[in-house]
C-alpha cells in the first residue's frame, strides 16, 4: 500500500490523495507522469527537500527497506499502511505486568507474533529473541501500546529497537467506532476465545504470575496462553478495523489492501525438554520470590526498648470493622476494631513510637470541609498533591474527597488529630504501593500470597495461625510503612517538607544517614523551669536554635501588639484556638535548616510533641526540664521582677500540659542546682548523643 501513499508528500492532504485515487492516480509512477507537464507545480507539491524529489527518495527507501522514512514522513494514524506493506515482517506484540505503574510495577511477560509465529520473553530468562524478533520488524501492533507496552519496554529493556511505525489498535478502533478494552471490543465483534483463558482478565495476570513465582508452573503455562490470545485478538480486530476503516473513507478497491492478519494464526508450541531448539519450556522461576528486603534489615528486632509501631487500615464507617496491627519488634497482633474509642484506647495502651493509617489524613490545600458545598470545590478540587503524584506514576489512587471518600477522609483527619493531641505522631500510609515496593504481592493476588510475603519480610505473630481479614493484612502493611518511616527508607509525597498532605511509601534507594545521624532536641518544662537556658546551652555548642515564640512574636508584631510573657501567651492561645499548634509548629519548621542539628524551645503542647516526631523521627530527642514551684517561683521573680505575676503566668492555658509533657519526654532533667552544673548536664547529652 505504501507505493499508493501521497500523504507524505508535500501539499498532499487526505482529500486531494482521495481525489488523485479516484481519477486513477494509483502509484508513485502513475503520479510522477501526471505531474511532470506541469514540472514546476509538481516541484512545488511534492517536492519537500529541496534539490532532491520526495518521489525519488520515496522509491529509494522502499528499495532500501528504510521504514523509518515512511514513519517519519506520514502521520502516524497512517502507519497501518506499512503493516499493510509488509504483513509478514508486522510484529503484533503483548506484555504483562505486575501492575499498571511504570514507577513501581515491572514486565512479568513478553509475547509476540510473527507471520505464523508465536515467541514469548519471561522474566528472568533471555531476552536475546525478543530483540531479534523485534530488530527484524518493520512495523509493530499493539493495543494501548504507545501509552503502556512501549514505555514499559523502553523503561525495562536498554537499546530495545522497537520499530518506528507503530499501530496502537485502540486508536485505530475509536476510528471505527470501536470503544473500551480489548476484551469489550472481541465481544462487541463476537470473537470468542478457547475456554482455558476465556475467564481469565487482565486483573488476574499478576495474580497468576504470583503463583509462578511461588512454584505453579501452570499458572505460568496459563498466563503464556493468555498472552497468546491477546495476540490473537488483536490480528482479528486490526483486520475488522481495516475493513471498516477502507468502506467509511471510501478508500478504492485497488488501494484497499485486503488484510489477512486473523489468517495468519499461531501456535504456542511446547517443548517437552529443556534444551529443545524450539518451543516453549516451562522452568522454575530463577529468581528470588521473596521482598527485596526484610525488617531484620530496617530495624534491630530484639534490641529494647524494641520499636512498637500500629498500623489502621481504616474504614469510612464505625459500624464496619478496620484493620488495626500492633508491631512491637517483629511480632505482630491483629484485630478487627470498629469504633474511634476502640481504635484509640487499643492503641494508646501499645504506647507506639508512631501510628501509621490507611487513610487520607487531610484536604487538599485551599479545602476547609470534606463536603462537596465546600466553597473551595471548583477552586482546589478534590485531589491532594499526593494523590496526583501517585495517578503520574501509574498508581491508581482515588482522590480525597471524591463522594465515596468523604466519609472515610473526615473520620482519618478526625482520628489523626484525635492522636496527636494525645502527643502520638501520625504518619499517612498507602498498603497497595508499599507492597508493590516491597516485592509483596497485593491481597488480589490471593491473602495465602500476602501472608505468606509478610512473613517472609520478617514479621510474626497471629495472623500465620489465626482466620484474619484482608484489613488486617493491610493493617501489618502500613505498621511496616512506620518501620520505614523511623529507620529512614522512605519518600515523604508531600508539596512541602511539613505539608499535613504528605503520604509515606518506602522507599529501598533511600539513603537513610542524616535521618539516622541528626539530633535535634525539642524542650518543655514550666514557667521558669530552664528552657530557653538548655537551649542556649546547645545554641552555643553550634545547634541551630528555635523556639515557638519567635512566630508569636511575629503574629504579635503584625497586630501591633507589645511582645510581653502575657501577650505572647494569649496570642499562643489564640493561634492554638485559630489556626492550630500544628500550624505554629509547621510555621517554625518551615523558617529552621533542613540539614544539621536543631534545638527547638518552648514545647507547650502534646501536638508539638507529635509533630516534631513526624518531621524528624527518632532524630528528635524530646528533653523536658523540672524545677519546683518554689525555684521557679523565686527564678521569675529575679528575672520579672514581679512575683505576684507568677501565678497568673503559671496557670495560664499553654502552660497546662507540663506535666502530660514531662510523661512524654526521652529526659528529663531537674534543674534545681547552679547554672553551671546544669550546663555540664546539657554538655554531656550533647556528646551522649554524638555516641547514639
Amino acid at each position: 500500500m505504501l507505493q499508493s501513499t501521497f500523504r507524505h508528500l508535500r501539499g498532499i492532504s487526505a482529500q486531494r490523495e482521495l481525489e488523485l485515487w479516484r481519477q486513477g492516480v494509483l502509484t508513485w509512477e502513475d503520479l510522477a507522469v501526471r505531474v511532470r507537464p506541469q514540472f514546476p507545480l509538481f516541484n512545488e507539491a511534492v517536492n519537500a527537500t529541496g534539490s532532491s524529489s520526495m518521489l525519488g527518495l520515496s522509491r529509494q527507501a522502499l528499495r532500501s527497506g528504510d521504514i523509518a522514512f515512511f514513519a517519519k514522513h506520514l502521520d502516524r494514524q497512517e502507519h497501518y499502511r506499512i503493516a499493510l506493506t509488509y504483513p509478514k515482517e508486522t510484529i503484533f506484540l503483548d506484555i504483562e505486568t505486575t501492575g499498571l505503574s511504570r514507577y513501581y510495577d515491572y514486565i512479568t511477560l513478553v509475547g509476540w507474533s510473527i507471520d505464523e509465529d508465536y515467541g514469548v520473553y519471561v522474566r528472568g530468562d533471555s531476552n536475546t529473541q525478543l530483540h531479534s524478533a523485534l530488530a527484524q520488524a518493520k512495523a509493530i501492533v499493539t493495543f494501548n501500546g504507545s501509552i503502556f507496552d512501549i514505555p514499559f519496554l523502553r523503561k525495562e529493556f536498554h537499546n530495545l529497537r522497537v520499530p518506528e511505525a507503530h499501530v496502537d489498535l485502540r486508536f485505530l478502533g475509536k476510528r471505527v467506532g470501536l470503544s473500551g478494552g480489548q476484551k469489550a471490543i472481541e465481544e462487541q465483534l463476537g470473537l470468542k476465545r478457547r475456554s482455558e483463558v476465556k475467564a481469565v482478565t487482565g486483573e488476574a495476570a499478576p495474580i497468576l504470575w504470583h503463583r509462578y513465582r511461588r512454584g505453579d508452573l501452570d499458572a505460568l503455562k496459563l498466563l503464556i496462553e493468555y498472552n497468546h490470545a491477546d495476540i490473537e485478538g488483536m490480528k482479528f480486530i486490526f483486520d475488522y478495523a481495516m475493513t471498516r476503516l477502507f468502506e467509511k473513507q471510501s478508500i478504492p478497491s485497488a488501494v484497499a489492501v485486503p488484510t489477512q492478519f486473523a489468517a495468519m494464526k499461531s501456535q504456542v508450541k511446547w517443548a517437552d525438554r529443556s534444551d529443545s531448539p524450539s518451543g516453549i519450556w516451562l522452568s522454575p522461576y530463577p529468581e528470588t520470590s521473596k521482598p527485596l528486603v526484610t525488617i531484620d534489615d530496617l530495624i534491630f528486632t530484639n534490641r529494647e526498648p524494641r520499636l512498637c509501631v500500629v498500623g489502621i487500615d481504616l474504614s469510612g464507617s464505625e459500624g464496619k470493622a478496620s484493620g488495626w496491627c500492633w508491631l512491637h519488634g517483629n511480632q505482630v497482633v491483629t484485630k478487627p476494631l470498629k469504633t474511634d474509642d476502640e481504635l484509640i484506647r487499643e492503641t494508646m495502651a501499645c504506647h507506639p513510637h508512631v501510628v501509621s493509617i490507611d487513610s487520607p489524613l487531610s484536604l487538599p490545600k485551599g479545602r476547609t470541609r470534606v463536603e462537596d458545598d465546600d466553597p473551595g470545590r471548583s477552586e482546589f478540587g478534590i485531589m491532594r498533591f499526593c494523590e496526583r503524584l501517585l495517578k503520574k506514576r501509574g498508581v491508581n489512587v482515588y482522590p480525597a474527597l471524591i463522594p465515596s471518600m468523604q466519609k472515610l477522609t473526615a473520620r482519618g483527619i478526625r482520628l489523626a488529630t484525635a492522636f496527636r493531641s494525645r502527643g502520638i505522631p501520625v504518619i499517612e500510609s498507602y498498603p497497595g504501593a508499599a507492597q508493590d515496593i516491597m516485592n509483596i504481592p497485593r491481597k488480589r493476588a490471593g491473602m495465602e500470597f500476602l501472608e505468606q510475603g509478610l512473613a517472609e519480610f520478617g514479621v510474626a505473630g497471629n495472623y500465620l495461625v489465626e482466620p484474619v481479614t484482608h484489613d488486617e493484612l493491610d493493617a501489618i502493611t502500613s505498621a511496616i510503612v512506620g518501620v520505614f518511616f523511623w529507620c529512614g527508607r522512605f519518600e515523604r509525597l508531600g508539596e512541602e517538607p511539613y505539608s499535613d498532605e504528605a503520604l509515606i511509601i518506602p522507599d529501598l534507594n533511600a539513603n537513610p544517614v542524616q535521618w539516622q545521624t541528626r539530633f535535634v532536641v525539642g524542650i518543655s518544662g514550666a514557667v521558669a523551669a530552664g528552657k530557653t537556658t538548655a537551649a542556649k546551652c546547645f545554641e552555643n555548642l553550634g545547634y541551630c536554635y528555635g523556639r515557638y515564640s519567635q512566630v508569636v512574636e511575629r503574629v504579635a508584631a503584625e497586630r501591633h501588639k507589645p511582645v510581653t510573657r502575657a501577650i505572647l501567651q494569649e496570642v499562643g492561645n489564640q493561634i492554638h484556638e485559630k489556626h492550630s499548634q500544628r500550624w505554629l509548629g509547621k510555621t517554625l519548621l518551615q523558617q529552621l535548616p533542613a540539614t544539621g542539628n536543631l534545638v527547638v524551645d518552648g514545647i507547650r503542647f502534646p501536638e508539638d510533641h507529635a509533630l516534631l516526631v513526624e518531621a524528624f523521627g527518632p532524630a528528635f530527642f524530646h528533653l523536658h526540664i523540672g524545677a519546683s514551684y518554689k525555684v521557679r517561683r523565686d527564678r521569675y521573680k529575679a528575672r520579672e521582677n514581679m512575683a505576684a505575676k507568677f501565678e497568673v503566668a503559671d496557670f495560664h492555658p499553654v502552660e497546662k500540659h507540663a506535666d502530660e509533657l514531662a510523661g512524654m519526654a526521652n529526659l528529663v532533667i531537674d534543674n534545681e542546682d547552679t547554672l553551671d552544673r546544669f550546663n555540664s548536664r546539657v554538655e554531656q547529652l550533647v556528646k551522649d548523643s554524638g555516641r547514639r
